[in-house]
Formats: C-alpha cells, structure tokens, sequence
C-alpha cells in the first residue's frame, strides 16, 4: 500500500505534469492557427475550403478553457479526475478539427494520437485506455453520421459502407496499439525517473553522512587522485598546513608533508591494495614555530567498478599526547583516571564493537556473539535494566549475514496493551476506531532484518500464543486480515524479568519460553565487572564532552575513587547519568568531586543488605528503593536473606588506612579483600550466603578469594547434597 507520503507526492506530480499539458495543448493550437492563417493567406477566400470563423471560434474556446483550467490547477483535491476531463476535451477538440477539414476526407485523423499519448503521460494504461475508447467512439460517430447523411443525399462519390466498416476497424485498432504502446513507455519512463530521484536523494544523503562525518571526527581529512595530487582537504587539515584552501588544492601531498611521500613503484602498490597502511608519525613545523606531532593512516579509495580512484589521508595531532608522554611523572598531582585523548585505532575498535570492556565476562559475551551471530536461531538476553542488551543486540545484527537489512527494536512493556498487537503484527485498514489506513507492523518493517523484543516479559498471554505461531512458521495475521502474511526475521528477545519463575506463575507460557530460551546471553551487572568501569568512563568522557562543548579528560583521584566504588544499581545506564553530570558541570578539563551527583557523595558505602544483589528478573533491588525491604511478591528465601543481612552484627568497612604513595590498584585490593573477609564472617563461612550477601554469584566470589588466598576455593560442604 503506497504511504500518505508518498500519495501526496504523486498529486503533485501530476499536478506539474497538468501544467506542462496545458502549456502544450495551447502551443499545438496556436501552430494549427498559425498554419492555417498562412494557408488563407496563399489561397484567395473562396478556395479556402475551411469555415475561417468556426476554426477561430474553436481556437479561441480552446484558449479560455486552458486559461480556467490552469487557474483551478492549484486548488484541485483531485487532480486524476481533472485530468479526465482535459483528455476528454482534447478528444472533442480533435473530433471537431477532423470535422471541419472534411470528416472522411480529412489529413487529420492521426491528431487523434495525441490525445492518447498525452493521457499516458498523465494517467499510464487507465489514461491511455480512456482516451483511446473516446477517440475511437468520437471517430466512428463522426463517420457513421457522415456516410448517413451522403446516402440520404443519394452522393454517389460517397464512401462504400464496406470501405466505412474497414476504416473503422483499422482506426480502432490503431488506438487500441497506440494506447497500448505510449501506456508501456512511459511507465516504464515513470519508474526510470523515479530510480533516478532515488538514487539522487541518496547520493546527496551520503554527501551529507560524509561532509558531517568529516567536520566532526576531529582529525584532518586530505583526498588526494591516483597521482597524489589534494582533490580535497577540510579545515582541521588546512590549519595543520597552515595554508589556504585554494593554496593546497592540486598541489602534491608529499610537497605538505615529505614523510609521506612515496614513489611510483611505492605509489602503485599501495594503490592497489585493499587496506589502510600502518599508521606513520612525523613532526612537522607548526603555525607558530613550534613543531607538531602528527599521526596519519591512509587508505587506498576505489568507486564501485573497484577502480582505484585515489587515497584518503587522516591526520591526527598528537602532540599533547607526546608531551604527557614526555613529562616526568608528579607523586602529588591528580592521576589521570579516564584520558579522553585515544588514538585513531583504539577509536575505531570501540566504535565497531559497541561493547566497551575488557573484563573476562565482556569477553566471553563477544566470543558468544562471534559464535551465533551468523545462524538464524532465536536468542534470550538476560540481565539487570541498564546493562547495555539492545547494545548486544545491535551488536549481534551487525555482524550477522542480516546487517543490510533492518534492525527493529520494540519495548513490549511500553505500549499499552490494547496497541500492542497492532505494533508488532500491524493491521489493516478499519480494523477498529482509528485505523484509517493500513499499518505493517514490526515484524514486516523488519522482514529480512532482525527483530528485537525488550521486555519479553512484559508481553500479554493473548500475544504469547500468537508469537509463538510466529516463531514456529514464520507467518501471522494482522489485525483485521483475513489473509497470512510469511516474514523471514530474526527474533532477539532481551528480559530483566526471571521468565522460569513466570512460567511457574503462570504469567508467562512454557512453551513460548523454551521456544525463546535456544541461546541465552547472560549480561553482568556493573558491579561484576569493575575493571571496565574506566573504559567506559573514558567512553562517556569523549561523547558528552563533543556533545556539551567542553573538554574534559579526566576525573580527579577522588572523584575516581568514588565512581570505582559506587555499587551502581542502575548499570552502566546510572554511570553514563554519572558522567554527563560531571561534564556538563566541569568548566576545566578535570571533574572533581564537586562535579558529581550529591547521591554519590553522600550516600556511604553500601552495606551488606545493600550489596544484596537481587534475583535476576526482579524489576527492583532493595538497594534502589533504599528501604531495605524485600518486595512484596519475593520468595520467602528471598525475604530471609534481607532480614538477616539488617540483622548482621556490624556493616562492612567502609574506610581502610591508606599508606602513603597512593596506589589506587593497590588500596582498592585491600578495601575488596577486606569486603570479602566480613562477608565470610557475617556468612559464618558459609560461601554460598556470603556471594548472596555480596549481590555475586558464587563462581565469582570463589574466584576472588582464590584472588587473594582466603582459601582454596572448592566447594562449601554445605552445597553437597
């Protein structure tokens, strides 16, 4: 079904091509007037043969119903039923041209053909279809009554009925051809010119992706052609040469920047290859005198064909990072937490991963998404809200044999139940109150693609049902339909519910959940992996500093050691609100603690009830609500664990004695050892208890005490059943 977009367009569409009718239909008259005043002119007026004042009063009727109906053009609703009438008209004007140069005898039938092409052009095949049956129906009037009238007349010279019924038919044929064939050609013209608006509005698309991508990167762009002459350069560039634009054009790279200039063998070869050279360092005279240190990559550029078409040089200052590099290291200045200034390849690793983290949990998730990224089979991503699983996701399309196509995300708990079919399955038109037209749904907007479903859990039990058919054979039925309609998607599932306790509670189908549970990813909470809490600070640090304008690279060694010890219930969502408050505050190019959420502050470290890690698939922590109070619908063994973490004897420590140098590895080791060691008492050895009370899993605690020697880490005799 064509959009309201796109039936908008198509009415002005023909509105312009009206236009253009009319403007021909009074170019054409006006040459038939003005060959017939030439005609008259050459002949005395008695030879002339045509009535001069009935040509006159047709060409001037012609003219004013051009003129009304160029100016009802502009405000017509309905531009296709306007455009009948004009083929009509042309059709009588030509019948009434035909008449008065002879009717049977008349050198003017073939004006007939073009009222025919014309309504192709408007109107395709209904158009032409049109104009040709009032053609042939205006043609054979105009004979049938002419030949009557010479046999009442007792004509002799008159036309044969037999010669009457051939010219008919043959005429009608002819229309019929003509129609056929001008229908043919200009659709196909029609959809030629619309590939070539297609294609125009995406190249001028990539020319803006490209000219904004090359205004906000940070680094100098230079485009040189197969010989290294500059084709392009952009303003960081030019500001690094320290000429003008005008001045730089055509000349030769290696004429700017002598370490990269190459010769021809050397030239040929690196044009020919497929990847970016390594990346070269040189120095080069700056704008002031001083030298800058530049970093560059380049990579060989080729059109579509493969032909090589020249090179692309990104350059990059490094010249703060040399300095920082070079200067000797201060016991008492601030150490440099996160460094927002990472080089070109690091950059482009984050960015195509979108997996920031190197702890050993990040890295068997990209090794999961590796593995299943190019089969077609269903996944459930587990994990607290805020732990990144439309990340995973995106993550998993784009490396998946799907990335061309669409990626579709849909939170099931974020439309009202009464919508929430329409949205996933789509309907057709007057299906219920409001559907005015026909919706696709988004299991057929991302036919082909992948399809991810937040929330899963959310999802009523009248729709699990469906979604199981869909899962099962690839088809459904929207809303209102009568008909199937097959997708080929993709389904990628996310939940922060626990969906076996649901299935126990019968709110969610078994059936639907063995179906959704193949291949499960299991997404830690932040404060499992807290080795990747300063790469993703770095991360935050670089994109909200672009986004406000500022210029922060690091945080203070107070304001880090907070953020590394902050417990985090909201994930990596409640560290990036973290980091943009900083930044958004900071006026210098490091946060402090001044820069940070009051909460963060003055909250103090959390307790063992605190540290609680909820179930996975509860919808809140204890520690969120800051009651400390289980919720209402936990299990009883959950309640207990609560009631006997308030009761503990005394809090975890929350201050260690720090010797002096500062060591933030070294002092963050003692605080984490002396975490475990009062879980452990509090726990009364008991490993089990003590991973609940520390909100881990029991593999994790037995291997941070494996970590630090507090004990062998096998079993708790307690485990063995």
């Amino acid at each position: 079904m064509r959009e309201p977009g796109a039936t908008l367009h198509t009415s002005d569409e023909l509105r312009g091509r009206l236009k253009w009718f009319l403007l021909g239909r009074v170019a054409v008259v006006s040459g038939f007037l003005g060959m017939i005043g030439i005609v008259f002119v050459r002949t005395s007026r008695e030879g002339f043969d045509v009535p001069v004042d009935h040509v006159l009063s047709a060409v001037a009727a012609t003219y004013a119903f051009s003129a009304l109906s160029a100016m009802l053009l502009p405000h017509l609703r309905r531009p296709a039923a306007f455009a009948y009438v004009q083929i009509a008209f042309d059709v009588a004007l030509v019948t009434g041209v035909v008449f008065l140069t002879g009717g049977i005898h008349s050198p003017l039938a073939f004006l007939y053909c073009l009222p025919i092409i014309n309504a192709a052009v408007l109107l395709f095949q209904g158009g032409a279809l049109f104009a040709a049956i009032c053609a042939a129906l205006a043609y054979d009037a105009l004979l049938a009554g002419q030949a009557s009238q010479a046999a009442a007349a007792a004509v002799h010279e008159g036309i044969p009925d037999l010669h009457i019924g051939v010219r008919v038919a043959s005429t009608n044929v002819t229309f019929a051809l003509i129609a056929f064939l001008s229908s043919v050609l200009t659709r196909r013209l029609h959809r030629a010119e619309r590939l070539l608006r297609e294609k125009q509005a995406e190249r001028d698309h990539l020319a803006l992706l490209h000219d904004t991508l090359a205004r906000t990167i940070g680094s100098g762009l230079i485009t040189t052609d197969p010989e290294g002459c500059i084709s392009s350069i952009d303003a960081i560039a030019t500001q690094l040469v320290g000429r003008t634009h005008a001045e730089v054009i055509g000349q030769d790279v290696g004429a700017l920047f002598p370490p990269l200039r190459l010769t021809t063998s050397a030239r040929l070869a690196f044009l020919q290859s497929s990847a970016a050279a390594e990346p070269v360092e040189f120095v080069s005279p700056g704008l002031d005198g001083d030298e800058c240190h530049l970093r560059c990559v380049a990579a060989p550029l080729s059109d579509t064909f493969g032909h090589c078409i020249g090179a692309l040089y990104v350059l990059q200052n490094i010249t703060p990072l040399k300095e920082l590099a070079a200067r000797p290291a201060d016991a008492g200045e601030l150490e440099e937490l996160c460094r927002a200034e990472i080089d070109i390849g690091a950059e482009v690793v984050d960015a195509a991963d979108g997996l920031y983290g190197a702890s050993p949990s990040m890295a068997r998730i990209r090794s999961v998404i590796e593995r299943v990224a190019h089969s077609d089979t269903t996944l459930l991503i587990t994990g607290e809200s805020g732990t990144g699983k439309e990340i995973v996701a995106r993550a998993l399309h784009a490396r998946s044999g799907r990335r061309d196509k669409r990626f579709v995300a849909i939170n099931c708990g974020a439309i009202p139940e009464h919508l929430i079919e329409s949205e996933l399955f789509g309907h057709v038109r007057g299906a219920f109150t409001g559907a005015v037209a026909d919706r696709p749904g988004c299991f057929r907007a991302a036919d082909g693609g992948s399809l991810f479903l937040d929330e899963i859990g959310e999802l009523p039990l009248h729709l699990q049902v469906k979604l199981l058919r869909v899962l099962q054979e690839r088809t459904f039925r929207p809303v209102g339909s009568e008909t199937n309609v097959a997708v080929d998607v993709r389904i990628i599932a996310a939940t922060n519910r626990d969906l076996a306790a649901k299935v126990q509670g019968g709110t969610f189908r078994e059936d639907l959940y063995y179906r959704l549970n193949v291949i499960t990813i299991d997404l830690p909470p932040l404060r499992d992996r807290r080795e990747d809490i300063p790469l993703l600070v770095r991360h935050f640090l670089r994109q909200f500093s672009g986004l406000h304008g500022r210029h922060v690279a690091r945080f203070s060694v107070a304001a880090g050691r907070a953020l590394l010890q902050h417990h985090y219930p909201g994930n990596i969502r409640e560290l990036e609100n973290i980091v943009e408050h900083a930044v958004a505050l900071c006026e210098d190019d490091t946060a402090t603690e001044d820069h940070l959420p009051p909460y963060l502050l003055a909250a103090p470290p959390p307790k063992s009830a605190e540290l609680h890690a909820r179930p996975h698939g509860a919808v809140e922590a204890p520690a969120v609500r800051g009651n400390g109070s289980a919720h209402a619908d936990a299990p009883a063994a959950e309640r207990s664990v609560d009631a006997d973490a308030h009761s503990a004897p005394s809090p975890l420590p929350h201050r260690i004695a720090l010797a002096p140098p500062l060591d933030l590895d070294r002092d963050l080791a003692e605080y984490e050892k002396a975490i475990l060691l009062r879980a452990l008492d509090q726990a009364g050895g008991v490993k089990k208890r003590a991973a609940e009370l520390l909100g881990i899993n029991y593999r994790s605690l037995r291997h941070r005490l494996q970590k630090y020697g507090l004990g062998d880490g096998g079993d708790d005799p307690t485990l063995v059943q």
